[in-house]
């Protein structure tokens, strides 16, 4: 299987995936790509997917993919059952795909990252080769494990015992103001926006809430106090997102925070046609039944959900603090790799607990590929600086284009003054 796109121009790829958006999110997102390498990898997914030439390596198993696996897709998050775990946390792009399109993003999305963290060239590829060792080793297991406080080691354990310790009211503190006791959603233009005018978005969340409230059992947790539009991740930002402040376990402080996050198609499964996907009913359908099958438990609230006819993905919002901080580990070569290697063994254990689901290849593939791996990673490791060499290619380009004024990616922002120049 190799993209039906091929080589194109960086530049009308991002502008054509990114149209419609909301253009001073978008002006945001732009400066961002601009700004730094991995923030480009971030948000050219569909170009990184477009560009993957699956025909030049070693064929691999069909599995389900998060799509989008770089290193900011790792994190800790809270269940139903509120317990933490450390896991994926991101399948916007979720597709039924070879998993090598996971493995190589994630194995590119370190040579890219290691820069930004003082790491140079030969270290960047060791590490690349550690967390390809112990992603090969994870599936040549075959069994699927998760990372949680007793399981977890290193870094990995130190940020759950963190997220353990963590109250409500401190996410609310930070999420919110209380004034005369009662909480209204805290709007700092920067991970927050004011609510748009008028009612109907306003009736079409409160609806979507109440509709939460009963499939849960607890309608009053979900009574609405307060709405924002939120501003979040790299590839979705500029598509609608909104935050709610709800009355959750009591006012003031026992407060909840729920998402609602747009769903886009998979730029994945887009760019990569040869393969038939599933007829989901919509995209928030993919991406929830996706992670539910490969996450070792959910978000909490995690739901697919039509608002105002369109698809949204709704979850319990869950702190972007709660990542491992893998830049303050560049000096530190054991402890870094050892981490990477554990975000490498959850990429397996989360496409082990998708073998042989909805016309995914059973376990047994799985295995003999991770033994494959562990035989001749040679490969793997040159595709890997391939997709590096890539996206550097294309950062360049996007970089000058952007400083240049470029009009295709002007014209998309030219309704968010300044924030375009």
């Amino acid at each position: 299987m190799t993209s039906h796109a091929g080589a194109q121009d960086p530049v009308d790829a991002i502008a054509a995936v990114n149209r419609g958006r909301d253009p001073e999110l978008l002006a945001r997102k732009f400066e961002a790509m601009a700004a730094d390498r991995f923030a480009f990898l971030r948000g050219s997914a569909n170009l990184a997917h477009a560009e993957l030439d699956l025909a030049a390596i070693p064929a691999s198993p069909v599995g389900w993919v998060c799509g989008d696996l770089h290193l900011n897709n790792f994190g800790c998050y809270r269940g139903l059952n509120r317990l933490v775990y450390f896991d994926l946390n991101d399948f916007d792009e979720a597709a039924r795909l070879p998993l090598s399109v996971d493995l190589l993003r994630l194995l590119g999305s370190i040579l890219t990252a290691a820069p930004g963290f003082g790491l140079n060239r030969d270290e960047a590829a060791a590490l690349a080769a550690e967390a390809l060792l112990r992603y090969s080793e994870a599936l040549a297991r075959g069994k699927a494990f998760w990372l949680e406080r007793e399981t977890a080691r290193g870094p990995i354990q130190l940020l759950l015992e963190q997220v353990l310790t963590r109250r409500r009211r401190d996410l609310l503190a930070r999420r919110t103001e209380l004034r005369r006791g009662r909480r209204t959603l805290l709007i700092d233009n920067q991970r927050t926006l004011p609510f748009p005018p008028g009612d109907e978005l306003r009736d079409q969340l409160t609806d979507a809430l109440r509709a939460l409230g009963h499939l849960y059992e607890s309608p009053e947790y979900f009574v609405p106090r307060d709405f924002a539009r939120r501003v979040a991740g790299m590839g979705s930002l500029g598509l609608p997102r909104y935050v709610a402040l709800v009355q959750g376990r009591g006012d003031p402080d026992r407060n909840a925070l729920i998402d609602f996050k747009l769903a886009a198609p998979s730029s994945a499964a887009a760019a990569l046609r040869g393969l038939e996907q599933v007829p989901w009913h919509d995209q928030a359908q993919r991406v929830v039944t996706v992670q539910d099958i490969c996450q070792a438990a959910c978000p909490a609230y995690l739901t697919a959900m039509p608002i105002g006819g369109r698809a949204f993905v709704v979850r319990e919002l869950q702190p972007v603090e709660d990542r491992v901080a893998l830049d303050r580990l560049a000096r530190q070569a054991k402890r870094l790799a050892d981490t990477l290697g554990s975000m490498a063994e959850v990429a397996a254990y989360a496409q082990l607990r998708g073998a042989g689901r909805m016309g995914s290849n059973g376990p047994d593939a799985m295995i003999e590929f991770g033994f494959e791996l562990l035989a001749q990673p040679r490969p793997w490791l040159d595709a890997a600086r391939d997709v590096d060499s890539k996206n550097a290619a294309a950062y360049r380009a996007f970089r000058a284009a952007w400083r240049d004024r470029d009009p295709r990616l002007i014209g998309l922002c030219k309704a968010a003054g300044r924030s375009a120049s």
